[in-house]
């Protein structure tokens, strides 16, 4: 099917209106709290997830600069989850004792230093290496843009800061996909990527103005001197935490996933699209930012069940359209889009509730859970779309996603009876 680029961005055009309105209406709130808080979080999240699929639209540049096939595109596509990875766990230890919108300062800044370093990139192991140091800087980022969620004084408040954190998810996601891949082939791979470095200093000169005339005050609570293993322990307790580990770790791989081998697909026969095209394409998960309105009346409901079947229902609806016509595709990205954000909102607020550990720690080893899932899951699908195409990629995800749904009903009856005995006693 032959891309029509005016109707898709007639169409992608308005909901990229609506999904601003609402971003808009929710960052500007009225309260003097959440005007300070609102735009630190929601730049702040943005702005690092800005760096994060870099590479997910860039096929036919990384296969004409570098080479890369597709096990190797995978390899590349993981780098910087990997990274990520590796450093969340230990992102609030290494950070304890800094403010975090300082924190947020110094990573923007140094993710934009490593954009240039991806520009200059002349082979594949440079730009491998990049990747991963962005992987091990994004941590800091968002563990401190969490402590500021974990600050909020009632639900309420937390509520529209995880909306806030969330939709900068969502915005910086898309945008990660989209804009190297236009830029790219607009101003070529370092006009590109040089511009994004320029958007990440704009982004980082933003939070250091803000903070400054704004007088943003975040308490950082003093925790006590626990050793990381008495810490791991205690996160392992929470029977809330284990099953937000396992859905993130779910989620991202699905993501993760779906979309590198969406890329990879797209790229060849019948379609044969561009990296401008391919990133257009991903403009259509925006509508996900209306999850930042559903998601606090789907907690309100208290109905998480009937809510978590059904948006595991969307998504599979949503990815068996990706399989056919262009228009089919671009529904099916929406939908698979509002389905994962959604849940991302749910686990997001999971984190934010920890109680036998701080927050920071919590989301710290969340993030280790999600981004180990989105690395297997970019590598994993990259290598069964090389040996048995789309329909090996969706057997790998359809396994993953049977075993997390085993598990977390496992430990949710494990977490009824325990709260039954504990009933009993008092």
């Amino acid at each position: 099917m032959a891309f029509h680029p005016c109707v898709e961005i007639t169409v992608i055009g308005k909901w990229i209106f609506h999904s601003w309105c609402i971003s808009y209406n929710i960052i500007l709130d009225c309260s003097h709290e959440k005007i300070t808080m609102n735009p630190l979080i929601f730049v702040s999240s943005t702005s690092a997830f800005f760096n994060l699929y870099q590479l997910q639209a860039l096929y036919p540049w990384l296969a004409t600069k570098y080479a890369a096939n597709f096990p190797l595109a995978g390899w590349l596509n993981m780098a910087c989850l990997l990274g990520m990875m590796v450093t969340a766990p230990f992102a609030n230890r290494f950070a304890r004792g800094f403010l975090p919108q300082r924190i947020i300062v110094s990573g923007l800044g140094c993710l934009g230093f490593l954009n240039i370093g991806v520009a200059l990139s002349e082979s594949v192991e440079i730009l491998f290496i990049m990747r991963l140091l962005q992987g091990l800087v994004l941590p800091y980022v968002l563990t401190a843009t969490m402590v500021m969620v974990g600050g909020a004084s009632n639900e309420s408040l937390r509520l529209q800061w995880v909306s806030c954190y969330v939709a900068g998810t969502i915005l910086g996601s898309t945008l990660s996909r989209f804009y190297p891949a236009y830029s790219v082939d607009l101003l070529g791979w370092q006009g590109g990527f040089i511009t994004s470095a320029g958007l990440l200093f704009l982004a980082c000169f933003f939070v250091f103005r803000y903070t400054v005339r704004a007088s943003v005050e975040v308490n950082v609570a003093s925790e006590k001197k626990i050793s990381y293993f008495q810490n791991f322990k205690r996160a392992l307790t929470e029977k809330h935490l284990l099953v937000a580990y396992s859905i993130g770790f779910g989620l991202l791989y699905s993501q993760s996933a779906i979309f590198t081998v969406l890329g990879l697909s797209l790229s060849q026969p019948p379609l044969n699209q561009t990296s401008e095209e391919i990133g257009l394409l991903y403009l259509a998960c925006l509508p996900a930012l209306l999850a930042v309105f559903i998601s606090p009346k789907l907690h309100k409901l208290e109905r998480e069940r009937t809510v978590g079947a059904f948006l595991v229902a969307l998504l599979w609806s949503s990815v068996l359209l990706m399989g056919g016509h262009y228009n089919l595709i671009l529904l099916g990205v929406t939908g698979f889009a509002i389905s994962t954000y959604l849940m991302q909102t749910q686990t997001t607020r999971m984190i934010s509730k920890a109680r036998q550990v701080s927050v920071a720690f919590a989301s710290g080893l969340y993030l280790s859970f999600y981004y180990a899932g989105g690395a297997l899951g970019a590598n994993i699908s990259a290598l069964s779309f090389y040996h048995w195409g789309w329909s090996g990629a969706l057997f790998c995800v359809a396994l993953v996603q049977i075993l997390i749904i085993i598990f977390v009903i496992f430990v949710s009856v494990i977490a009824h009876k325990e709260a039954a005995r504990y009933a009993r006693v008092q």
